[in-house]
């Protein structure tokens, strides 16, 4: 199963979202857009080197990593960094392994690619770029391979969410704790979702869209550690997988819909 659309969002440090790479239905992009919450609209900003899709993006210390993907022909170990002030795309280090549909987050001192398929197969490895030394370092693999899963971070671990093996989406859901070098299955997801969007805020994990196997979702659920329990919370407008979610403070009331087509349509909740 295979979703060209993608396109994924990110809120780093500068209090801007961006989304970058992605399919466009035609061709294969690289492009960049940054959304500003205060003047609620988009600007085009430097593409990167490589246009791909299915890449995963993270913020760490300032600069904005893009990390792997794929095109038609090849799945990407290529990584570029950009450098907000500058508005520049550079190269960095490669990953151990090329990664299409890659998970990423930033967690302590480290950017985390998790997962992805490597053009063969949905891969359990996970590895960890430091940017101080230019350098990715494979840590414990996941208990289950998969690609287009979501990740996110919250109190000090990481999670991951959904995604598929080689062909069905997944429940199930896994969390590293870097301090223990240790994964943790958890509470399954309500329904499997591959092409998952994962946010983490107040406190929860937030699992938003995906595929199920039959149907594109627009439903979302949250994971409430506490409880150690997902739970539907609400739904977006539209079905969609392979999408990017990004939190924003902002009010909602300063951020409205793009309505120019399902293509590019923006939801806030």
């Amino acid at each position: 199963m295979e979703f060209r659309f993608f396109f994924f969002l990110l809120y780093p440090s500068s209090g801007k979202v961006y989304a970058v790479g992605g399919h466009d239905g035609s061709e294969h992009l690289g492009n960049m857009e940054m959304f500003d919450p205060l003047t609620n609209k988009w600007m085009m900003k430097a593409s990167m080197n490589t246009k791909r899709r299915g890449i995963a993006l993270a913020a760490l210390e300032g600069p904005i990593y893009a990390i792997g993907g794929l095109d038609d022909n090849s799945c990407f170990n290529d990584v570029e960094r950009y450098d907000i002030e500058s508005d520049h795309w550079s190269a960095v280090a490669p990953m151990n392994t090329p990664r299409g549909g890659v998970g990423s987050v930033a967690l302590g001192n480290h950017v985390y690619a998790v997962g992805g398929n490597d053009g063969v197969a949905s891969l359990s490895s996970v590895e960890r770029f430091d940017p101080h030394l230019n350098k990715w370092t494979e840590v414990r693999e996941m208990g289950q391979r998969r690609a287009g899963n979501g990740v996110g971070e919250l109190n000090g671990c990481l999670y991951v969410v959904g995604g598929f093996d080689d062909n069905s989406p997944l429940s199930s859901v896994e969390r590293f704790d870097p301090r223990l070098s240790r994964w943790d299955y958890i509470s399954e997801l309500t329904t499997p979702r591959g092409g998952v969007g994962v946010a983490t805020v107040m406190g929860c994990v937030f699992a938003v869209g995906g595929h199920n196997g039959n149907i594109y979702l627009n439903t979302v659920e949250a994971f409430d550690p506490r409880m150690n329990r997902w739970q539907l919370v609400g739904s977006v407008s539209h079905c969609r997988a392979g999408a990017g979610v990004a939190v924003c403070s902002s009010h909602i009331s300063q951020i409205r819909d793009v309505g120019q087509g399902s293509s590019n349509v923006v939801d806030c909740m």
